[in-house]
């Protein structure tokens, strides 16, 4: 899955959010920015992003995603 649909799925998700990603290819990190976060628990931020892709890790279209989340 290439980054810009894993950014574009996030962004539609999470609209006043910001993906950043650093890293290459299986060593890459996400990190998504976001006012929604606020007053949420790390586990639960990070479940957010992750669970967007649901359908995607069920069907092996994605394997593994690093996900870091921060407040805006």
């Amino acid at each position: 899955m290439s980054p810009d649909k894993i950014k574009e799925m996030i962004l539609a998700t999470i609209p006043d959010s910001s993906v950043e990603f650093s890293g290459a290819d299986c060593t890459s990190t996400i990190v998504v920015t976001s006012p929604a976060f606020e007053g949420v628990s790390l586990l639960k931020r990070e479940r957010m992003v992750t669970d967007i892709f649901k359908e995607q890790f069920a069907s092996g279209e994605l394997h593994a995603l690093s996900v870091k989340t921060k407040t805006a």
